[in-house]
């Protein structure tokens, strides 16, 4: 079963830019991380395209980490199989190395552009760049709109949730697929965004869940909240059980889970919205209204009303973010003038060479 996997782990969310990119790696046991500085449009995310293609080649699988922003581009590549991480240290996700040439190494695509051509071009990339900000900002007045609707039905939904019935269905389904093992230690939590609000709009990689997982419960959750806290007491549970966990977030409720994946036992659980239900591969659906008190519809006009005018927010926000992606590429190409790409292009080639040489 292929394990190369689509995620995001930063997102446009109501609070502005949410991230995870601490889950990358972990400074006190890898040591093949690749931290990449450079400009916009200065081959950061060609390089590690490069490098999955690479490994692709070799057989070896990789996560590739996606740019909210620009869902084509990358932001971060991890193999723990072949020991190497590489990720865009660049805004909005600055990392800077903490043990610096011991545990992660530089990669400053700098070294190939132009200082005096872009000299030349400062008002151009200053005006621009602050334009982009603009569209961001804007976008996420929108969003956070969008995530006090989320968080007022959410808060109206949870009263009718009758949480007994649902965390015995958690309970006995964790015993089942994910029994205790014996002298273990808690198993691992990942963070993820298996989702996000992106300039072509909201963007759900279900492929990776189809990767990691031969059996995917779908949770039919019409209210949105009983599956949420299936997903994470289930979760939960698997890892006190000794087992490893993605826990993937909302990107309009970053505090909570909205589907989990547990690739030892080869088991996920989705929760299902409006634009999500063509998601090959189920093997069951779980209906949760069984766990709602059927008074719930008595609100049925303020929920409805709520979700139209959130999807109504939620399109004005992406709008922005085309918008400040448009902006973006202009910011890009300014860059993209200043590059000597064959210099780049023979470090590339030079530097992939070097680290699968002996993989």
């Amino acid at each position: 079963m292929s394990r190369n996997t689509d995620f995001f782990l930063g997102a446009n969310t109501p609070k502005g830019f949410v991230s995870f990119f601490d889950e990358l790696y972990n400074p006190y046991t890898d040591v093949g991380t690749y931290i990449i500085k450079g400009g916009p449009g200065t081959g950061k995310s060609t390089l590690m395209k490069r490098l999955a293609d690479r490994l692709d080649e070799k057989g070896i699988p990789c996560e590739k980490v996606h740019c909210a922003s620009d869902p084509e581009s990358l932001d971060g590549l991890i193999s723990p199989e072949a020991g190497l991480c590489l990720a865009d240290g660049t805004s909005p996700h600055v990392i800077e190395p903490r043990f610096p040439g011991a545990a992660e190494n530089i990669i400053n695509l700098g070294r190939f552009w132009d200082e005096s051509v872009l000299r030349r071009k400062r008002e151009r990339i200053i005006s621009l760049t602050v334009e982009n900000s603009l569209y961001h900002r804007r976008s996420a007045a929108y969003l956070s709109a969008a995530g006090k609707l989320e968080r007022e039905t959410a808060l109206l939904s949870d009263r009718y949730v009758i949480e007994e019935k649902a965390e015995a269905f958690a309970k006995r389904f964790a015993q089942r697929e994910t029994p205790r093992k014996k002298k273990c230690s808690p198993g691992r939590r990942y963070r993820r965004f298996a989702s996000a609000i992106t300039p072509k709009g909201e963007i759900f990689f279900h492929e990776s869940f189809s990767a990691l997982a031969t059996r995917i419960f779908a949770l039919d959750d019409k209210w949105g909240q009983a599956g949420k806290l299936i997903c994470e007491k289930i979760g939960d549970k698997a890892v006190a059980n000794g087992y490893d966990v993605i826990f993937c977030y909302s990107p309009l409720d970053s505090t909570r889970s909205e589907h989990i994946i547990i690739p030892e036992v080869n088991v996920a659980l989705v929760s299902l919205k409006k634009d999500f239900t063509a998601l090959p591969g189920f093997c069951r659906t779980v209906h949760c209204g069984r766990f709602m008190r059927p008074t719930i519809e008595n609100n049925r006009q303020v929920l409805r009303f709520n979700s139209r005018l959130k999807a109504e927010l939620i399109k004005e926000a992406v709008k922005k973010l085309s918008a400040a992606k448009q902006v973006h590429d202009r910011l890009e190409a300014e860059y993209r003038a200043a590059m000597d790409f064959d210099a780049l292009t023979e470090y590339s080639v030079n530097f992939i060479n070097k680290i699968t040489a002996d993989i």
